[in-house]
């Protein structure tokens, strides 16, 4: 919440109390803050269901407003009168502020009755708004015929509305608001930005449903959903509706971003589209994609238009030392299922970029085509990401590889991401073995196999089998 100009010694008054001493709505709370509204309706309707109207001194103190200052005796608020049938008003009609806390009231009847001074009144109508969601039946009907009518006046800025509807979908009765917000809104260029701003998922989703179901989106807006919702369902829904917009040649451009997102199942969604808007061969340019399924979207579209993959894998990989090579081109060429994809694949092992013979060997392994031999010899390369690599493909084979090269591996001369690589392939063995190999290690410099040494040396072997 914005902090507020200090305007008198309602400074230090809680927004309720600011309204009691009739300062105006603008003054007393944040009124573009859809939270602001909603915390307004709750304090008040806390205070009008007091026994006694003073509000304890410890209460303001604990809610960090200053006592002394201003008055918070809330026996004087609008109260609903048996027997005269009636609203106390301390003048008629209403003023904007009084009005507010009758509409926020405790008592359905106080609600009902301040209702009728709504209109004219743009201030007060996210409070009427609220009232759309009210409890009480009588109320909410009231209040929704009475939101119809304000929002046909020529001043009315449903736009405005947006974020508190959206915030007051989350109450049982409160779906009408945001339907009927959406519907007077119309398309709105800032649309995309408020459903990505919902205070909950459920919030965004529903808000996301109601402006698709009534295509109050725009191409752009759905783009940029598409590409920054939060949520996986909105983006999903958002794509399926772009897509469905392409037509044959894409002369909107409709793919281009979506070829570029960060979302793997947008991307491939967008490259099947690819053949059917009339760009089939640029689905080649995919077939380097970091994602799989990308890559496989790709090769079917080509398949589509009549072209090999694997002829093109196979000119990408041929050479063992181009530079720049992207590692989803090893991937996709062991994914191709072309017959001399192993013969291409193990020159690259020696690639000059480290990226390439990380890819290189987790293609192998893909294609059951490394040895442990290699992937041990793989475990002294410099770039880490070509030692993780084989320290993951090495564990399915650890109890086979010598104990004196794992304890070399753990050395105190080796690099420190060699280390901890064997640190994990020490985790996959034997505890004994643990114990022995990272015995001398109990103060190394390397905080990591330190800790482990530790751990390791007061880890309890496990008991003895029946056979001794």
């Amino acid at each position: 919440m914005r902090n507020l100009v200090p305007l008198s010694p309602t400074l230090y008054l809680p927004p309720q109390d600011r309204l009691l001493l009739g300062k105006p709505l603008a003054a007393a709370l944040d009124t573009a803050d859809p939270e602001a509204w909603v915390d307004l309706d709750r304090r008040i309707r806390a205070e009008t269901a007091r026994r006694s109207g003073v509000r304890p001194l410890v209460s303001l103190l604990r809610e960090g407003h200053t006592g002394g200052r201003g008055s918070v005796d809330w026996s004087a608020a609008p109260r609903w009168d048996e027997e005269a049938k009636d609203v106390t008003w301390s003048r008629f009609p209403p003023g904007e502020a009084e009005t507010a806390i009758a509409l926020c009231h405790d008592r359905r009847q106080v609600r009902e009755a301040a209702l009728a001074f709504t209109p004219g009144r743009p201030a007060l109508l996210p409070l009427l708004l609220t009232r759309c969601a009210d409890r009480d039946a009588p109320v909410r009907e009231r209040a929704r015929r009475m939101t119809r009518a304000a929002l046909r006046e020529p001043g009315a800025s449903p736009s405005e509305l947006v974020p508190l509807a959206l915030r007051l979908s989350l109450f049982p009765h409160g779906g009408w608001a945001l339907d009927r917000i959406l519907t007077a809104a119309g398309p709105l260029p800032g649309l995309p930005g408020l459903l990505r701003a919902g205070h909950a998922p459920e919030v965004r989703i529903s808000g996301a449903g109601m402006a698709l179901e009534r295509e109050l989106l725009t191409p752009a807006g759905l783009t940029e959903l598409t590409l920054t919702a939060p949520d996986r369902a909105v983006r999903h829904r958002c794509t399926g509706e772009l897509l469905a917009k392409v037509t044959a040649g894409d002369p909107e451009r409709f793919l281009d971003p979506l070829l570029a997102a960060s979302s793997a199942v947008t991307r491939s969604s967008a490259v099947m589209a690819l053949h059917r808007a009339g760009r089939g061969p640029e689905a080649a340019s995919r077939l380097t994609d970091r994602s799989a399924r990308v890559r496989s979207a790709a090769r079917l579209v080509l398949r589509l238009e009549g072209r090999d993959s694997r002829e093109l894998y196979h000119r990408m990989c041929s050479d063992p030392a181009a530079p720049g090579l992207p590692p989803g081109a090893l991937f996709g060429l062991a994914e191709s299922g072309a017959p001399d994809a192993e013969a291409l694949l193990r020159p690259l092992t020696a690639h000059p970029e480290g990226r390439v013979r990380a890819a290189a060997l987790a293609a192998l392994r893909m294609l059951d085509a490394v040895s442990p031999d290699e992937l041990m010899a793989a475990m002294d390369d410099p770039h880490p990401p070509v030692v993780r690599t084989a320290r993951k493909a090495l564990v399915p084979y650890v109890l086979l590889v010598p104990e004196e090269w794992l304890a070399a591996l753990v050395a105190p001369d080796r690099p420190r991401h060699v280390r901890r690589s064997a640190l994990r392939l020490l985790c996959a063995h034997s505890l004994a073995l643990r114990k022995r190999v990272l015995a001398p290690l109990e103060d190394d410099e390397d905080p990591e196999v330190a800790h482990e040494a530790q751990r390791a040396r007061y880890e309890p072997l496990p008991p003895a089998g029946p056979g001794g």
